[in-house]
């Protein structure tokens, strides 16, 4: 069963068992895939100066997210140009099987291919859909055109193509900016401060006790702001989703009171 192994008998001396000693050379086998499970404590556990438990929090969930992005640059790469080499190299393999016969290894190089094809498609389909941020419609649910059409269109809306000028039409990222702040420069004026200001107790206006915005934020309100969040949905921009906040809560949590 085991290879370059010897199994051999030692003295029991006073015992009614008999000891085994088994020596070899055969490596025990490792597990080099990823787990996340292992992978995140190494960078959130890293130390962190600031004494502002919301700064450390954030600080804390940026270095996360820069070694997970390392890690899949590192062991995924740019999928997009990954996909186009596994889909040329198949397709060379296809035009050679229609002139001879392919050998044992190129084979098994096109079955490599194609899972790796696979593999790849699925990462790029799921991000197209974290990206398109359509939440009610699941992964295998549609094609990955959908999604980039979602995407493209929410950046084709935002993209302001020109604008109009007394002078014409601006079309360059440079003259509109220039246009933009030149049209609301006239509206605001200069900074400084003005010869004239309001006399609030002249208007009248109930006056609030606002005291209560500088308390400080109780567990509770935490823990509801957090489960109010959407399973799928970054609340913000470091990219971390609603399930992600809602299974660390523990976790955060506890580096918030340190």
């Amino acid at each position: 069963m085991l290879q370059d192994c010897s199994l051999q008998a030692l003295s029991s001396l006073v015992s009614d068992h008999c000891p085994l000693l088994l020596v070899g050379n055969t490596k025990a086998k490792k597990y080099c895939g990823f787990r996340f499970e292992v992978f995140w404590p190494r960078a959130w556990e890293r130390e962190v100066t600031p004494l502002n438990p919301f700064l450390r929090l954030h600080i804390k969930l940026q270095q996360t997210g820069a070694k997970l992005r390392k890690w899949a640059r590192a062991k995924i790469g740019h999928v997009k140009l990954l996909l186009c080499a596994a889909k040329q190299l198949i397709g060379i393999l296809d035009v050679v099987q229609e002139y001879r016969q392919l050998s044992i290894q190129e084979v098994q190089l096109k079955r490599d291919l194609k899972a790796h094809f696979l593999g790849l498609s699925a990462v790029e389909k799921t991000r197209a859909k974290q990206q398109s941020r359509l939440t009610r419609i699941k992964v295998a649910d549609a094609q990955s055109k959908l999604f980039f059409l979602h995407i493209n269109g929410r950046k084709r809306k935002k993209y302001i193509r020109q604008l109009q000028t007394d002078s014409g039409q601006v079309h360059t990222h440079g003259d509109k900016e220039q246009h933009i702040f030149e049209h609301f420069s006239k509206f605001f004026g200069p900074s400084g401060t003005g010869p004239y200001t309001l006399d609030w107790d002249l208007l009248g206006l109930t006056r609030h006790d606002l005291s209560i915005l500088e308390e400080e934020f109780t567990e509770d309100e935490v823990h509801a702001v957090i489960l109010g969040i959407a399973v799928e949905k970054a609340p913000g921009p470091d990219g971390y989703i609603g399930a992600f906040y809602k299974q660390s809560r523990s976790v955060s949590h506890t580096s918030l009171r340190k």
